[in-house]
């Protein structure tokens, strides 16, 4: 009811100032509307993004409270420390990767426009000029492509590597787990427990750029 009563009151105060607002029209009152909704919809999404944050690293947290509670020593937390970092930088590679490629799919597209030459621009000769222009697009246009590959060939080699840290890491856990004269140095249960926590850890960074690429196609479309 308190509710109720709020925006019947918001309401009447919003007809109030509308009907008091010189130029005020339909048109107007449906861009308006598309500018709340807009606004709106962009705040709902950063609040359930930041609540899955939160949920996550209640998750893991308690994954970790767990694993604490198995009378962990401290060379065992060392190594759930030591792998669940693996993980993380492992996940954020590969979503930097996914990141880049989302925006030069945008930046190179066709339909892009360039930076104009204020130089060229003053030529009065117009055949000079619009050659000019065709080899400065084309300079620009592959000073570009040149750019997107190696910033592609860059993150692709720093994913690999983190790749492979992640797996040495777990082959090693492993290694421990079967080479060990006592399974009490790092039981079964640890290694579930560890396994989980990185599973968690790498869906909180893929839910952190799925919300960045989301942003970053809402900013195009207003743009």
């Amino acid at each position: 009811q308190e509710l109720e009563r709020q925006l019947r009151q918001i309401q009447i105060e919003w007809n109030n100032k509308v009907n008091h607002f010189s130029g005020y029209n339909l048109k107007v009152e449906q861009l308006l509307k598309d500018y709340i909704t807009q606004n709106l919809y962009e705040f709902q999404k950063e609040i359930e993004h930041k609540i899955k944050l939160v949920t996550y690293d209640y998750q893991i947290e308690a994954i970790k409270q767990e694993f604490n509670r198995q009378n962990s020593t401290e060379y065992q937390k060392k190594l759930m420390k030591q792998l669940c970092l693996k993980r993380d930088e492992k996940e954020t590679t590969e979503q930097e990767l996914k990141f880049l490629q989302e925006r030069i799919d945008h930046f190179n597209a066709p339909d892009q426009s360039f930076e104009h030459s204020a130089i060229i621009d003053s030529i009065e000769n117009i055949e000079i000029r619009q050659q000019l222009q065709q080899q400065y697009r084309k300079i620009i246009q592959q000073a570009k492509t040149d750019f997107y590959v190696l910033s592609l060939q860059t993150a692709e080699e720093q994913r690999t590597r983190a790749r492979l840290n992640y797996d040495n890491e777990v082959n090693k856990m492993y290694s421990i787990h079967h080479n060990a004269f006592d399974f009490t140095i790092l039981p079964l249960k640890m290694i579930d427990l560890i396994q989980e926590r990185c599973r968690m850890i790498g869906e909180r960074i893929q839910s952190i750029y799925n919300y960045k690429i989301e942003c970053f196609r809402l900013k195009l479309q207003k743009d």
